[in-house]
Protein backbone atom coordinates (compact mmCIF):
# COMPACT_ATOMS: atom_id res chain seq x y z
CA UNK A 1 0.00 0.00 0.00
CA UNK A 2 1.27 3.48 -0.86
CA UNK A 3 2.29 5.52 2.18
CA UNK A 4 1.05 8.98 1.25
CA UNK A 5 2.57 10.42 4.41
CA UNK A 6 5.98 9.33 3.19
CA UNK A 7 5.47 10.81 -0.27
CA UNK A 8 3.79 14.11 0.64
CA UNK A 9 3.76 16.45 3.60
CA UNK A 10 0.43 17.29 5.24
CA UNK A 11 -0.07 20.50 3.26
CA UNK A 12 0.68 18.88 -0.12
CA UNK A 13 -1.66 16.00 0.61
CA UNK A 14 -4.60 18.20 1.53
CA UNK A 15 -4.11 21.11 -0.85
CA UNK A 16 -2.74 19.35 -3.94
CA UNK A 17 -3.09 15.56 -3.91
CA UNK A 18 -6.58 15.14 -2.48
CA UNK A 19 -8.26 17.45 -5.04
CA UNK A 20 -6.70 15.43 -7.86
CA UNK A 21 -7.70 12.09 -6.34
CA UNK A 22 -11.26 13.26 -5.66
CA UNK A 23 -11.52 14.45 -9.25
CA UNK A 24 -10.45 11.07 -10.58
CA UNK A 25 -12.41 8.96 -8.07
CA UNK A 26 -15.58 8.54 -10.19
CA UNK A 27 -13.47 7.53 -13.19
CA UNK A 28 -11.48 4.99 -11.19
CA UNK A 29 -14.59 3.48 -9.60
CA UNK A 30 -16.34 3.29 -12.96
CA UNK A 31 -13.39 1.51 -14.58
CA UNK A 32 -13.11 -0.97 -11.72
CA UNK A 33 -16.88 -1.60 -11.73
CA UNK A 34 -17.06 -2.22 -15.48
CA UNK A 35 -13.75 -4.10 -15.74
CA UNK A 36 -13.18 -5.99 -12.46
CA UNK A 37 -10.28 -7.86 -14.04
CA UNK A 38 -8.24 -4.68 -13.71
CA UNK A 39 -7.78 -5.55 -10.06
CA UNK A 40 -5.24 -8.35 -10.04
CA UNK A 41 -2.15 -8.76 -7.92
CA UNK A 42 0.24 -8.25 -10.82
CA UNK A 43 -1.56 -5.19 -12.11
CA UNK A 44 -1.90 -3.83 -8.59
CA UNK A 45 1.84 -4.07 -8.02
CA UNK A 46 2.51 -2.35 -11.33
CA UNK A 47 -0.07 0.27 -10.43
CA UNK A 48 1.65 1.00 -7.13
CA UNK A 49 4.99 1.48 -8.87
CA UNK A 50 3.43 3.75 -11.48
CA UNK A 51 1.40 5.61 -8.88
CA UNK A 52 4.51 6.79 -7.07
CA UNK A 53 5.24 9.01 -10.05
CA UNK A 54 1.64 9.60 -11.10
CA UNK A 55 0.64 10.93 -7.68
CA UNK A 56 3.30 13.62 -7.87
CA UNK A 57 2.09 14.48 -11.36
CA UNK A 58 -1.53 14.65 -10.23
CA UNK A 59 -0.69 16.90 -7.30
CA UNK A 60 1.21 19.23 -9.62
CA UNK A 61 -1.70 19.30 -12.09
CA UNK A 62 -4.09 20.21 -9.27
CA UNK A 63 -1.83 23.03 -8.09
CA UNK A 64 -1.39 24.32 -11.65
CA UNK A 65 -5.16 24.34 -12.20
CA UNK A 66 -5.69 26.28 -8.99
CA UNK A 67 -2.91 28.77 -9.67
CA UNK A 68 -4.25 29.40 -13.17
CA UNK A 69 -7.64 30.26 -11.70
CA UNK A 70 -6.33 32.36 -8.81
CA UNK A 71 -5.71 35.65 -10.69
CA UNK A 72 -9.35 35.68 -11.79
CA UNK A 73 -10.48 35.11 -8.21
CA UNK A 74 -8.28 37.92 -6.89
CA UNK A 75 -9.59 40.30 -9.53
CA UNK A 76 -13.15 39.39 -8.60
CA UNK A 77 -12.49 39.78 -4.86
CA UNK A 78 -10.47 42.97 -5.16
CA UNK A 79 -7.21 41.48 -3.90
CA UNK A 80 -5.98 38.93 -1.38
CA UNK A 81 -8.30 38.57 1.62
CA UNK A 82 -5.31 39.20 3.90
CA UNK A 83 -4.78 42.57 2.21
CA UNK A 84 -8.49 43.40 2.11
CA UNK A 85 -8.91 42.76 5.83
CA UNK A 86 -6.15 45.26 6.68
CA UNK A 87 -7.74 48.11 4.72
CA UNK A 88 -9.36 50.90 6.70
CA UNK A 89 -12.33 50.70 4.32
CA UNK A 90 -12.99 47.02 5.13
CA UNK A 91 -15.23 45.98 8.02
CA UNK A 92 -14.27 42.33 8.59
CA UNK A 93 -12.31 43.42 11.68
CA UNK A 94 -13.46 45.80 14.38
CA UNK A 95 -11.72 49.17 14.50
CA UNK A 96 -9.92 48.27 17.74
CA UNK A 97 -8.63 44.93 16.46
CA UNK A 98 -7.50 46.49 13.19
CA UNK A 99 -5.73 49.29 15.07
CA UNK A 100 -3.92 46.68 17.17
CA UNK A 101 -2.81 44.71 14.11
CA UNK A 102 -1.67 47.87 12.32
CA UNK A 103 0.29 48.97 15.37
CA UNK A 104 2.02 45.61 15.69
CA UNK A 105 2.95 45.39 12.01
CA UNK A 106 4.15 49.00 11.89
CA UNK A 107 6.49 48.34 14.83
CA UNK A 108 8.38 45.57 13.06
CA UNK A 109 11.81 46.52 11.66
CA UNK A 110 11.21 44.62 8.42
CA UNK A 111 7.83 46.19 7.61
CA UNK A 112 6.72 49.67 6.58
CA UNK A 113 4.35 51.77 8.63
CA UNK A 114 0.70 51.04 7.93
CA UNK A 115 -1.01 53.75 5.86
CA UNK A 116 -3.45 56.07 7.53
CA UNK A 117 -7.07 56.19 6.44
CA UNK A 118 -6.38 59.36 4.47
CA UNK A 119 -3.30 57.86 2.78
CA UNK A 120 -5.31 54.81 1.82
CA UNK A 121 -7.98 56.99 0.18
CA UNK A 122 -5.40 59.05 -1.72
CA UNK A 123 -3.28 56.13 -2.94
CA UNK A 124 -5.03 52.74 -2.61
CA UNK A 125 -2.46 50.90 -4.75
CA UNK A 126 0.50 52.03 -2.67
CA UNK A 127 -1.39 51.23 0.53
CA UNK A 128 -2.13 47.72 -0.71
CA UNK A 129 1.56 47.22 -1.45
CA UNK A 130 2.41 48.08 2.14
CA UNK A 131 -0.30 45.79 3.45
CA UNK A 132 0.93 42.98 1.20
CA UNK A 133 4.54 43.45 2.32
CA UNK A 134 3.49 43.24 5.96
CA UNK A 135 1.45 40.11 5.26
CA UNK A 136 4.45 38.53 3.54
CA UNK A 137 6.56 39.22 6.62
CA UNK A 138 3.83 37.81 8.84
CA UNK A 139 3.68 34.60 6.80
CA UNK A 140 7.40 34.06 7.29
CA UNK A 141 7.02 34.40 11.05
CA UNK A 142 4.20 31.83 11.16
CA UNK A 143 6.01 28.88 9.61
CA UNK A 144 6.53 27.02 12.88
CA UNK A 145 4.43 24.32 14.49
CA UNK A 146 3.05 26.85 16.97
CA UNK A 147 0.78 28.22 14.24
CA UNK A 148 -1.13 25.06 13.38
CA UNK A 149 -4.39 26.93 12.74
CA UNK A 150 -2.71 29.18 10.17
CA UNK A 151 -1.31 26.15 8.34
CA UNK A 152 -4.66 24.36 8.51
CA UNK A 153 -6.59 27.29 7.05
CA UNK A 154 -3.99 27.78 4.31
CA UNK A 155 -4.24 24.11 3.35
CA UNK A 156 -8.03 24.37 3.28
CA UNK A 157 -7.82 27.39 0.99
CA UNK A 158 -5.39 25.54 -1.30
CA UNK A 159 -7.65 22.48 -1.35
CA UNK A 160 -10.73 24.48 -2.32
CA UNK A 161 -8.89 26.66 -4.85
CA UNK A 162 -7.34 23.66 -6.57
CA UNK A 163 -10.62 21.76 -6.55
CA UNK A 164 -12.34 24.73 -8.19
CA UNK A 165 -9.57 24.82 -10.79
CA UNK A 166 -10.27 21.15 -11.57
CA UNK A 167 -14.06 21.65 -11.69
CA UNK A 168 -14.43 21.40 -15.50
CA UNK A 169 -12.51 18.12 -15.46
CA UNK A 170 -14.46 16.80 -12.48
CA UNK A 171 -17.84 17.63 -14.00
CA UNK A 172 -16.79 16.02 -17.28
CA UNK A 173 -15.62 12.82 -15.59
CA UNK A 174 -18.83 12.48 -13.56
CA UNK A 175 -20.94 13.16 -16.63
CA UNK A 176 -19.14 10.54 -18.72
CA UNK A 177 -19.39 7.99 -15.90
CA UNK A 178 -23.13 8.58 -15.60
CA UNK A 179 -23.83 8.12 -19.31
CA UNK A 180 -21.46 5.17 -19.72
CA UNK A 181 -24.34 2.64 -19.96
CA UNK A 182 -25.93 4.82 -22.64
CA UNK A 183 -22.67 5.03 -24.57
CA UNK A 184 -22.29 1.26 -24.40
CA UNK A 185 -25.87 0.80 -25.60
CA UNK A 186 -25.28 3.17 -28.51
CA UNK A 187 -22.36 1.00 -29.56
CA UNK A 188 -24.69 -1.92 -30.26
CA UNK A 189 -24.98 -2.44 -34.02
CA UNK A 190 -28.40 -2.36 -35.62
CA UNK A 191 -30.26 -0.76 -32.71
CA UNK A 192 -32.34 2.33 -33.47
CA UNK A 193 -32.49 5.36 -31.20
CA UNK A 194 -36.12 4.66 -30.29
CA UNK A 195 -35.27 1.08 -29.33
CA UNK A 196 -32.35 2.25 -27.22
CA UNK A 197 -34.54 4.76 -25.38
CA UNK A 198 -37.03 1.99 -24.61
CA UNK A 199 -34.48 -0.44 -23.22
CA UNK A 200 -32.31 2.14 -21.46
CA UNK A 201 -34.27 2.19 -18.14
CA UNK A 202 -34.18 -1.59 -18.02
CA UNK A 203 -30.49 -1.55 -18.87
CA UNK A 204 -29.73 0.74 -15.92
CA UNK A 205 -31.94 -1.32 -13.59
CA UNK A 206 -30.20 -4.54 -14.60
CA UNK A 207 -26.71 -3.24 -13.89
CA UNK A 208 -24.67 -5.14 -11.27
CA UNK A 209 -24.43 -3.63 -7.80
CA UNK A 210 -20.78 -2.46 -8.16
CA UNK A 211 -21.69 -0.48 -11.29
CA UNK A 212 -24.76 1.01 -9.60
CA UNK A 213 -22.52 2.00 -6.70
CA UNK A 214 -20.08 3.69 -9.07
CA UNK A 215 -22.97 5.51 -10.75
CA UNK A 216 -24.22 6.69 -7.35
CA UNK A 217 -20.78 8.06 -6.49
CA UNK A 218 -20.67 9.85 -9.83
CA UNK A 219 -24.12 11.34 -9.26
CA UNK A 220 -23.16 12.56 -5.79
CA UNK A 221 -19.89 13.87 -7.19
CA UNK A 222 -21.68 15.82 -9.92
CA UNK A 223 -23.98 17.44 -7.35
CA UNK A 224 -20.98 18.38 -5.19
CA UNK A 225 -19.15 19.91 -8.16
CA UNK A 226 -22.17 21.96 -9.22
CA UNK A 227 -23.56 22.99 -5.83
CA UNK A 228 -20.62 23.17 -3.41
CA UNK A 229 -17.44 23.77 -5.42
CA UNK A 230 -18.01 27.43 -6.23
CA UNK A 231 -16.06 30.68 -6.05
CA UNK A 232 -17.84 31.73 -2.86
CA UNK A 233 -16.67 28.47 -1.26
CA UNK A 234 -13.06 29.36 -2.04
CA UNK A 235 -13.53 32.94 -0.81
CA UNK A 236 -14.85 31.63 2.49
CA UNK A 237 -11.63 29.65 2.97
CA UNK A 238 -9.57 32.69 1.99
CA UNK A 239 -11.31 34.78 4.64
CA UNK A 240 -10.78 32.12 7.31
CA UNK A 241 -7.09 32.02 6.44
CA UNK A 242 -6.89 35.81 6.61
CA UNK A 243 -8.49 35.76 10.06
CA UNK A 244 -6.08 33.08 11.34
CA UNK A 245 -2.97 34.72 9.89
CA UNK A 246 -3.75 38.22 11.11
CA UNK A 247 -4.71 36.89 14.54
CA UNK A 248 -1.11 35.71 14.89
CA UNK A 249 -0.21 39.37 15.46
CA UNK A 250 -1.49 38.82 19.00
CA UNK A 251 0.63 35.69 19.43
CA UNK A 252 3.97 36.62 17.94
CA UNK A 253 6.81 37.68 20.20
CA UNK A 254 9.28 39.42 17.89
CA UNK A 255 11.89 42.03 18.89
CA UNK A 256 10.75 45.40 17.47
CA UNK A 257 13.08 47.99 16.04
CA UNK A 258 13.97 49.52 19.43
CA UNK A 259 15.14 46.17 20.79
CA UNK A 260 12.35 45.64 23.32
CA UNK A 261 10.06 42.64 23.26
CA UNK A 262 6.40 42.91 22.24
Amino acid sequence: MIDLKGLFDAFSRQARLYPALLTLLPLLLTLLAWVPALVTIDQLLIGIVVACGVLYFLSDVARTAGKRLEPKLLEEWGGWPTTIWLRHSDNHLSAEVKRRYHSFLSSRPATAAMPTQEEEKQDPASSDERYAASVMWLKEQCRGADYALVHKELATYGFRRNLLGLKPVGVGICGIALVAPLLIALARPGASVSQLLQILPEAYAALPLPILGALAVSMIGLVVWLVIVRRSWVREAGDLYARALLASCDLLVVPPSNGSVS
